[in-house]
């Protein structure tokens, strides 16, 4: 069985962090959102990933995983080229897929045992949860225990069941495919693939999944994934120096830091490399490689890596690789794109 990890998409909500790279590659807890997925897949026992490429700059996803031997799997790229719906990108891995796979949206972080995939029944399986504001996922009604209709980004509201973007295909997929019509969105829609095989008379399983999940398309979801991977994964591991500070909790301190008159209070995750000299950290921010961190107070933010923070306050900021925020004395809420300057 294969997995496929759909990492195309412009990221138009998370601009103008993807004017410079794919969402995918933003890190959450100090790992890309789709390398959280790779592993998850892994840990369910799934070796061969196929992961399907936009335009947004592949050659960073290809550069990052490579051939995945580092991550454990074996990795193939496919490229869908322009965005023409999630169908669309599914149909691309036709010829490299046997006939039960595993599809997952690359920028949706779903903690469910994937390894339930592996021995699915019908020609398809999906996860659906309960949400609040259905008119910004694929939803699903259900009648009487079973899949009856499925509709993408409803206008009006049909059911509060979205489909969190895990999914269980066979090669019967291909063929409804293959006979799709563009929806009112100009796209080939998933959830219009598997209302075909419904209509097939095909077998459709779901289940509803409990608890968090989350689709990583906007600056708060990339805060709120990250304060939820923090506070599950983090443990307290000290690895580099700490001089006269304070350092409280689950605070993962990796090699080649440096925390100097500081107080940090987790959970937080400092990358390799980074300093951080007359400052507070505070819950639930990560921050990445090779970062500075001067005469500052920051909580529950993500820094990316080489950023460089000196005589601010950040709160519920997102500020990108290589960019720098100067002088300011009161809380900022910030999303900053790469290589940017910003002086306050």
């Amino acid at each position: 069985m294969e997995a496929v990890i759909l990492h195309g998409g412009q990221g138009t909500r998370l601009r103008p962090l993807t004017h410079t790279g794919p969402k995918q590659l933003i890190k959450v807890a100090g790992k890309p959102v789709s390398q959280w997925i790779l592993e998850q897949i892994r840990d369910a026992g799934i070796r061969d990933v196929i992961m399907v490429l936009g335009d947004n700059t592949p050659t960073r996803v290809v550069d990052y995983y490579g051939d995945g031997s580092r991550f454990g799997v074996n990795v193939t790229y496919v490229y869908q080229g322009k965005a023409r719906g999630l169908a669309d990108a599914v149909y691309k891995v036709k010829d490299v897929v046997s006939d039960r796979f595993l599809v997952y949206l690359g920028d949706n972080l779903v903690p469910y045992d994937l390894g339930k995939f592996v021995s699915f029944k019908g020609s398809c399986s999906i996860l659906l949860a309960k949400v609040e504001n259905p008119n910004r996922f694929g939803v699903a009604v259900i009648r009487d225990g079973k899949m009856s209709r499925l509709v993408e980004k409803p206008k009006e509201p049909i059911s509060d069941l979205a489909l969190v973007g895990v999914y269980g295909f066979t090669r019967e997929v291909f063929d409804v495919i293959e006979g799709l019509k563009p929806s009112w969105r100009g796209e080939l829609e998933i959830t219009d693939a598997i209302q075909g095989l419904i209509e097939k008379g095909k077998e459709v399983d779901y289940e509803v999944v409990q608890g968090w999940w989350k689709d990583t398309g906007t600056p708060r979801d990339i805060l709120e994934a990250n304060s939820f991977l923090l506070d599950k994964h983090a443990e307290r591991r000290i690895n580099g120096v700490i001089e006269g500070s304070t350092v409280d909790g689950r605070v993962v301190v990796e090699e080649g830091v440096v925390v100097r008159n500081s107080v940090v209070r987790g959970p937080v995750l400092l990358g390799r490399n980074t300093k951080v000299v007359n400052s507070y950290i505070g819950p639930f921010t990560s921050v990445g490689e090779s970062c500075e961190i001067t005469d500052s107070e920051v909580e529950h933010s993500v820094l990316l890596d080489n950023v460089r923070i000196k005589g601010v306050s950040l709160m519920d900021s997102l500020i990108g690789n290589n960019s720098v925020v100067e002088k300011g004395g009161r809380w900022q809420r910030l999303v900053i794109g790469e290589h940017s300057l910003v002086i306050l």
